[in-house]
């Protein structure tokens, strides 16, 4: 079982539908859950937050449901995608799952609810909380390096900044830019895939 997060810059991708096709593609021999971003729509909740009183538990909670909104956008793609609300059927094998997160984390007293946990550390709780093999974020800048460290890519604002605080094993974490979809083109295995993309150490 590997978790994806896709990030919300993604909504506006021309290879927006490549990606999806191709991953799903990979589900037939691999469990391959999708945590997705806000991106415009968690913007918009960031700009109503500074402009009207609202309370940061408000804001997390509206930012939670903007990347839901990302999350049906996906199931207008392809139909076969399935939103999941329950964690515990995000483990039976099958097509391609995107987890909808608002409704566990809003009275989750584990995940931190402020502007530093964004859909980076939903991911990276979501890893954790299922005991995943590995966690893959999938961005849309280009990484030009084999190896990131976690703080550098949190000092260049890469990953948000609770990650780390939802990560306490160490398994198999990487990050990989728009050159997913060449590398998903390939016949290889899962497996093999992921040795081509960047690992994220600690």
């Amino acid at each position: 079982m590997w978790i994806l997060k896709i990030g919300g810059s993604w909504i506006t991708s021309n290879h927006l539908n490549e990606l999806i096709d191709l991953l799903k593609k990979k589900t037939l021999t691999d469990n391959l859950i999708i945590v997705v971003g806000g991106g415009c729509f968690a913007d918009s909740v960031r700009w109503a937050f500074r402009k009207k009183k609202m309370s940061m538990r408000t804001a997390n909670y509206l930012a939670l449901k903007s990347t839901e909104i990302f999350a049906y956008m996906l199931k207008e793609i392809d139909k076969d995608i399935q939103l999941i609300k329950n964690i515990k059927s995000l483990k039976k094998k099958g097509s391609l799952k995107v987890w909808l997160p608002s409704k566990l984390l809003k009275e989750e007293p584990s995940f931190l609810k402020n502007w530093d946990s964004t859909s980076d550390s939903v991911a990276a709780w979501l890893y954790e909380k299922l005991n995943a093999k590995g966690l893959l974020f999938i961005k849309s800048l280009k990484l030009k390096r084999k190896i990131y460290n976690l703080k550098y890519l949190q000092d260049q604002k890469i990953i948000d900044q609770n990650v780390g605080k939802y990560i306490f094993k160490k398994k198999d974490i990487r990050i990989v830019g728009p050159e997913i979809i060449g590398l998903l083109k390939k016949p290889y295995p899962w497996k093999k895939t992921l040795l081509q993309m960047k690992e994220i150490e600690f």
